[in-house]
Formats: structure tokens, C-alpha cells, sequence
């Protein structure tokens, strides 16, 4: 918004958003549409003054009608509904699985433990679905009469009144690659409210990665990922290089992330399920960007004392690229193998091949901004852990066990 300023009247301002990939145009989705022609024409006393503007530049009462509006269309204030409260969080797509367990923990957990009161709010796009829900959890508790605040992404007004809503937003609603869940978050950066989900799809993390840029200019934090998809492996990463810089002085160059848990009937959710029939219904750019390694950046070239090592060379142009070391490819994730260094057996794991992309993005995200990654040259990857009982009865009992393992692993 900071670009707003030196915008000629009656025009649509374009912030210079940097993309993920420089050779894509990319622009914050609400900025876009907000600051559109179509959209600041719905404010009539800014329309009109740009209209003279447009007629005649030195029309000194249309100057100071435009000084006057453009600062109240900037803040929202013309069309907002917002009743002036602001909670610290406001979860929002809790009329569901998820918004089940995480009001149930709210419930047990949050609220009789943290150490500090906090205030908060429920938030949907069916809001009585999510009293519903909200009045079978908190029934009969302080908490029955918690605010339940509606917001649909095909009306933006509702946008703008949750996020004026909310110091911090927490969305469960996806799977989110089906969303407009963008036009959310870009909102709330030019507000300077944080947020934060539990996503775990590839695409839809490269979908919001441009916003980076604006979230750092506005104080703003975007989190996703923030649950058991990406969030426990880096946190476990972090806390190893901190370790590691603490007690040794050193950093990663290796991280391993095992996975255990489960059991005879743990099973995906509807929503989790749902989110895979997305992703793999996605077309071949979609299949080909989660197939890289290094999809939301983070790449580490393989390089030795004579410099890279690995490079393709385009036939016909003879541009070169740098080769994805062999450390770090999927394929490795892809087997059953032994960990000989700690004796034990692995297999793949379901979220490895986006744990993966959340850490790598988290160290070159350390190293930019801090000069502090998990390691420079890091190597991650993540298996799911294979049982003892069953490496046992493959050791005793032939090709019926090693049937089990198969199974187990896939």
C-alpha cells in the first residue's frame, strides 16, 4: 500500500510484488482487487473526485475531496461493518474434523493451562454450523457465548470485517488449494494481522510464497503449515541446530526426521483425504512442481573444489543448470532401507515429500534473513520408522512377514 501514494488519480495501483518465480508475473491478489477500477467506483465520494481529477489535474477542490476519501478507502472505513472488537485469535473453518479437535483442545487444554488469558473467536462461512459445533463443545463453560464472526471469499466485505477482527487468524478450512484462502491472508498484511494454518499441500504454499515480500514490509507474519505437515519436523530441525551452534559450535549438515505412531486403526481424516484427491487430480505443472525437491526454494547445488559438480546443458541453447544433489532427492525417501548409524529399518513416510520442501524453504529462509540456517550445505530427509515386532518376525518367519513389511511401508 506504501505504493498507493504516488498513484495518479484514477488509476488501479499495482504494487511491485516480487514473484517466487521470476518468470511470473505475480500482484497481492486483494490489492488487485480492491484497488481495482471496478472496486474504488463503490465509494462514490473517491470515485467522483477521480473522475475530475481525470477531467481536469488542477481541479483544487476534486485534490482535496481525493485527500480526504482515498485515506478512508485505504482504511476500509467506508464499507466496513466491523463492531470494534479484536480478539487476539479468530479460527476460522471450524465446522468441522479439525475445528472439532481444535475447539476440544482449546477446551481441555488451552484455556485452563496458558499462562496468560487470551481472547478469541469462531469464524466460517456457514456461521451456524459453527455455533453448532461451538455450543456442544462450551455448553454450560465461560466460553458458550464465544462471538461466532461469518466470512465468505466471494464477498469481500466479510473479508475486510474478520480481519479488523483479529490480531492473529488461524484457518483449518481446506483442503486450501480449493480456496480463494489468499485474498485472506493479503488482507490481513496490509492490516498487519498474522497468520497462520495447517496446510499441507505443496501447491498451495507456492500459491502464497509472493506474499512473503509484503508480509515484511506490514509486520505481518505468515505461517502455514503449522501443525504435524511441516510444523513438528522443522521445530524438531530448529531445535537440533540450535543444539548443535550451542553446544558445538556447529551447523547441520545432515538432518533425519523419523516418524513413528499410529496403529491398527488410525486412518485419515475426510478433510486429509480429500486434500490428496486434490493434489493428485492437480494438471502435469502442478505434478511436476511437487515432484522438485526444492519447490519452495532452499536449493543447494552439489559443488566441490573445482566447482559445480552436476549441471544439465539445454540442447539447441546451451543454457546450463545446476543439477538437485543426489542426497536430496525424493527417491531416497522412497524405499525400505537400514539406518545402520542408529539400527533400525525405514520406510516412506506420506508427509516426507513435503516435510521436506517446509525445512529446506525454512533454512534458505534462516540464511537470508538472519545469517543463521540450519546448515548452509543441509541435507533433510524424513522416513517413517518400521516396528520392531515386525523387523522381528521378518527375521524369523520368511516371505509371510516380508508380505507385512510391504504392506506396513506402503
Amino acid at each position: 500500500q506504501k505504493s498507493l501514494e504516488s498513484v495518479p488519480p484514477g488509476t488501479a495501483p499495482r504494487a511491485d510484488m516480487a514473484p517466487f518465480n521470476e518468470s511470473q508475473a505475480a500482484e497481492p491478489p486483494w490489492q488487485k482487487m480492491y484497488f481495482s477500477d471496478s472496486f474504488v467506483m463503490k465509494y462514490e465520494p473517491l470515485a467522483s473526485a477521480m473522475r475530475r481529477l481525470n477531467d481536469d489535474k488542477d481541479d483544487k477542490e476534486a485534490k482535496e475531496q481525493y485527500e480526504v476519501h482515498m485515506p478512508i478507502y485505504k482504511n476500509y472505513d467506508w464499507c466496513s461493518s466491523w463492531d470494534g472488537n479484536k480478539y487476539d485469535i479468530v479460527f476460522y473453518g471450524v465446522s468441522g474434523y479439525t475445528g472439532y479437535l481444535m475447539m476440544e483442545y482449546l477446551k481441555r487444554v488451552a484455556l485452563k493451562r496458558n499462562p496468560e488469558p487470551f481472547t478469541f473467536a469462531f469464524a466460517g462461512r456457514t456461521p451456524s454450523k459453527v455455533q453448532e459445533l461451538a455450543y456442544r463443545e462450551f455448553a454450560g463453560t465461560i466460553w458458550e457465548d464465544t462471538p461466532i464472526l461469518q466470512m465468505s471469499y466471494d464477498d469481500p466485505y466479510s473479508i475486510i470485517d474478520l480481519c479488523k477482527s483479529a490480531k492473529v487468524i488461524i484457518n483449518v478450512a481446506g483442503p486450501y488449494m480449493l480456496t480463494q484462502g489468499e485474498l485472506m491472508i493479503d488482507c490481513a498484511v496490509t492490516m498487519g494481522v498474522h497468520y497462520c494454518d495447517i496446510s499441507g499441500e505443496v501447491p498451495w504454499s507456492r500459491r502464497i510464497t509472493p506474499l512473503h515480500k509484503y508480509a515484511m514490509e506490514n509486520g505481518a507474519y505468515i505461517i502455514p503449515s503449522a501443525a504435524s505437515a511441516g510444523g513438528f519436523p522443522d521445530l524438531l530441525v530448529f531445535l537440533a541446530a540450535k543444539k548443535a551452534r550451542e553446544e558445538y559450535n556447529e551447523e547441520l549438515r545432515k538432518a533425519i526426521c523419523y516418524c513413528n505412531g499410529g496403529g491398527a486403526v488410525a486412518t485419515a481424516s475426510g478433510g486429509t483425504l480429500k486434500t490428496r484427491a486434490t493434489m493428485a487430480a492437480g494438471g502435469d505443472e502442478t505434478r511436476k512442481m511437487m515432484g522438485d525437491p526444492y519447490a519452495l526454494g532452499g536449493f543447494v547445488p552439489d559443488r566441490d573444489r573445482h566447482g559445480i559438480k552436476f549441471c544439465n546443458i539445454e540442447f539447441g541453447t546451451g543454457k546450463v543448470t545446476t543439477k538437485v544433489r543426489a542426497e536430496d532427492l525424493d527417491a531416497n525417501m522412497s524405499k525400505i532401507s537400514e539406518d545402520k548409524h542408529l539400527g533400525i529399518w525405514r520406510g516412506p513416510n506420506v508427509y516426507s515429500y513435503f516435510d521436506t520442501r517446509i525445512v529446506r524453504r525454512s533454512n534458505m529462509l534462516l540464511a537470508d534473513m538472519g545469517n543463521c540456517p540450519y546448515g548452509k550445505s543441509l541435507n533433510f530427509l524424513q522416513f517413517a520408522m518400521l516396528p520392531t515386532e515386525m523387523l522381528l518376525a521378518q527375521k524369523g518367519g520368511g516371505g509371510g512377514a516380508g508380505g507385512a513389511a510391504g504392506g506396513a511401508a506402503g
